[in-house]
């Protein structure tokens, strides 16, 4: 199990950070795995005089960003704040805010509104919970809730909202993330553009050209940044780009061009949606049904709606029907999904 580094400055250990190695911390150890042996999260014991609380926050499964802070309510009771940093919205932050806010209305969690959204765009989705002493198993489960949840958006954010940025993206920018002109990134769009291909600055440009939908401008840059964007690596994003726009056979031989293998793309956790939708679209459903297979405990449920796409496809309204139905029982606040099956003209239970 991993170990957690602990930053702290504390002398005595105060009856937050109890909670937080009593029960927060067995979670993490549950939900991570030690990279190299080193620990893969941390429990962050403020200075005396901070007025920040105690927290734990690492990776978790590998990828996921999560974080649990413990705030006091009485002498049994402590609040832990859990968050997950789902990405960064730039496009259209505000109506994107909402599709995902109606998405998690049948669920513990909620997009949390504070001025990282309104700034940068930046997703943080979590949830409070409020337990006592022997609430072991409840903090454990709420955290494998929140993981699972990131495992569907990760699946949803390719279907419904691709210029979604995942939070590791704005590592990579030539250009801070900070720096960057968040009030006007179209303007700075068209400005990198417009300059000569030596002059750019390639990976910032194609990430803002993602996150504001630009998917001709994607692939103009991956087209004349060959070098800084080698072809194998922006395979997936080549695959999307090309989905978003029609273009479903070259979308298909983009994502093979990446090494993409019985629909995952080499060190991939699930399918690929963007793969498996340019499959359906174009005209091989059955092989995207046989791709996707039957529904195992864990996988994300968002593979119902494009087993019903596909189904769809094929021909069976009825099988198509059921999928969808069971898809809208389970995320019922997907509203372009809804819409979707709607100018399928399906009906659903």
């Amino acid at each position: 199990m991993a170990k957690p580094n602990s930053r702290k400055s504390n002398k005595s250990t105060s009856p937050l950070v109890t909670v937080l190695k009593t029960l927060v911390v067995p979670a993490f150890e549950y939900e991570t795995e030690p990279d190299d042996g080193e620990p893969a999260f941390e429990l962050i014991e403020p200075e005396t005089d901070s007025t920040e609380p105690p927290s734990v926050r690492g990776i978790c499964r590998g990828t996921e960003p999560a974080h649990v802070c413990a705030l006091p309510i009485d002498g049994e009771r402590t609040c832990l704040r859990f968050s997950w940093l789902a990405g960064y919205l730039i496009a259209d932050y505000p109506s994107d805010a909402i599709l995902v806010g109606n998405l998690l209305e049948c669920t513990p969690f909620h997009i949390r509104a504070d001025c990282q959204l309104g700034m940068s765009g930046r997703l943080t989705i979590g949830c409070d919970l409020v337990v006592r002493a022997d609430d072991a198993p409840l903090v454990e489960r709420r955290l494998g809730e929140l993981l699972q949840l990131a495992d569907d958006l990760n699946w949803f954010f390719p279907l419904r909202l691709p210029h979604r940025l995942h939070w590791q993206d704005p590592g990579e920018f030539e250009i801070s993330w900070e720096d960057l002109p968040h009030h006007d990134l179209g303007e700075f769009l068209d400005d990198g553009l417009s300059a000569p291909p030596s002059e750019r600055t390639p990976v910032t440009l194609l990430r803002i050209a993602q996150g504001m939908g630009r998917w001709h401008d994607v692939l103009r840059l991956l087209r004349e940044h060959p070098e800084e964007l080698p072809r194998k690596q922006w395979a997936p994003l080549k695959c999307m780009a090309l989905r978003q726009i029609g273009r479903w056979l070259p979308a298909i031989r983009a994502a093979k061009a990446g090494g993409i293998r019985k629909g995952r793309y080499p060190g991939g956790k699930w399918l690929s949606p963007s793969y498996l939708h340019a499959l359906i679209e174009g005209g091989d459903d059955i092989e995207a049904l046989r791709l996707l297979g039957t529904l195992l405990e864990g996988e994300p449920g968002f593979y119902r709606w494009l087993r019903g796409l596909a189904m769809h496809r094929a021909e069976d309204s009825k099988q198509a029907s059921m999928e969808f139905s069971h898809y809208a029982a389970a995320w019922p606040g997907d509203v372009l999904g809804a819409a979707a099956i709607h100018e399928l003209g399906l009906e659903i239970e």
